[in-house]
């Protein structure tokens, strides 16, 4: 019991001994690095200086700007005038150019996203794509139909399988504006190349899940079609 007690109290010793040593070099390593240690705090001090300094001066009163910039052109948008909205006018600028110009602020994200709608009316799916895979929302619903939207832009372009791909990752929202509406064009476009199963199953989870959608009729006539496939 003893030498049990004796063997501990040694194992405690030398556990302690090299606590002390680490310590010891530690506080060594300190002394002797002092002047580059603290320099490298001090450029990790003037980073985080300088990020507030450049927010604080450059992107707000440019954030500002870009607001003031972007209203007409989404007054364009508005009208439909799809082109002029990308281009802009004599006296006002267009999204692609608030995007250049503006590209780190708010107002030049969501730049990214009119964009690329822009481009999807116009029939130019390849650049609406580029576009609105710039756009990134806080917002999950707005940035699930985005995401629906690239799956549009897809389905426009013949590829039935990257649309589904991007209709199933919109449907994840779980919204109920947003989440039957893509379940249902990624089960049209699972049907457009014969994958009934997986129509059915998409299908059949919208009527489980979201009896109210305004296109239900609509989506119990698909699983008829499906089934009998």
């Amino acid at each position: 019991m003893a030498k049990a007690i004796n063997e501990k109290e040694e194992e405690s010793t030398i556990v302690f001994d090299k606590a002390d040593e680490v310590l010891n070099t530690g506080e060594a390593f300190i002394e002797n690095n002092q002047k580059p240690i603290f320099i490298g705090l001090g450029i990790v001090a003037a980073l985080v200086v300088g990020i507030i300094l450049f927010k604080s001066a450059y992107l707000e009163p440019r954030e500002q700007t870009a607001k003031e910039s972007i209203f007409k052109a989404e007054q364009l948008f508005a009208m439909d005038s799809f082109q002029l909205a990308l281009d802009g006018t004599e006296d006002a600028m267009g999204f692609l150019e608030i995007i250049d110009e503006y590209g780190c602020t708010d107002a030049g994200n969501i730049a990214n996203a009119y964009a690329g709608v822009c481009y999807k009316q116009l029939g130019d799916n390849e650049k609406a794509i580029k576009y609105l895979e710039k756009f990134s929302a806080d917002d999950a619903a707005i940035q699930y139909a985005i995401i629906g939207a690239v799956g549009d832009c897809y389905w426009d372009l013949g590829d039935a399988k990257k649309a589904i791909s991007y209709y199933k990752k919109a449907a994840v929202a779980e919204n109920p504006a947003v989440t039957p509406f893509y379940k249902e064009r990624a089960g049209i476009a699972c049907m457009s190349i014969e994958d009934y199963t997986q129509a059915i199953a998409l299908f059949e989870e919208i009527l489980k899940k979201y009896p109210e959608y305004s296109n239900i009729m609509d989506v119990k006539k698909y699983i008829e079609v499906a089934k009998a496939k």
